[in-house]
């Protein structure tokens, strides 16, 4: 993956995170109307995000001859399978539509959870994007263990739980 098409997906994840913020900062929604589209519109873009690092960079760099970058993709394969743990925890704790009684609750999960995206992204830009281009070592790289294609369609699935989707 290019450095810069690397960096333009941190750019529009940073704006949707942005955008959830803003979202909780505002008052509880009478219905959630909506909400299930937006909500697999910003985890379809960040899995993918994370599914691409796994495959094109941390993978192969895990065999790059510097032990600097096998050390920052081991490390940074881990930390993005927490954060996707931690995601999935979310979303299974606020599916549906949530409960002005509990908007407060939901408001302070979510800022939490945007922290650690930013956070994660931020790790990208710090310890992995100046050891790129990948420096093989010459090893037959195969891809990581984390794909998140099933956990996409599991997100998925908690999301639309319960709501009938328009025919095509």
């Amino acid at each position: 993956m290019s450095v810069d098409r690397l960096l333009a997906q941190h750019c529009r994840i940073l704006a949707n995170v942005a955008a959830v913020e803003r979202f909780a900062e505002g008052p509880a929604p009478a219905l959630a109307d909506g909400m299930a589209n937006r909500r697999w519109a910003f985890t379809r873009d960040l899995l993918l995000h994370f599914a691409q690092m796994e495959s094109t960079v941390y993978g192969p760099m895990m065999n790059d001859r510097r032990e600097r970058a096998q050390q920052s993709a081991a490390l940074a394969s881990v930390e993005t399978a927490a954060l996707m743990s931690e995601y999935r925890e979310h979303v299974a704790r606020w599916h549906g539509p949530h409960p002005a009684d509990q908007w407060e609750t939901y408001r302070r999960a979510v800022y939490r959870l945007m922290q650690r995206i930013r956070i994660r992204l931020e790790a990208e830009a710090a310890m992995i994007v100046p050891l790129l281009p990948i420096q093989p070592d010459g090893a037959d790289c195969g891809p990581t263990r984390e794909s998140y294609v099933a956990e996409a369609w599991e997100i998925r699935g908690v999301l639309f739980d319960g709501i009938k989707l328009p025919s095509a």
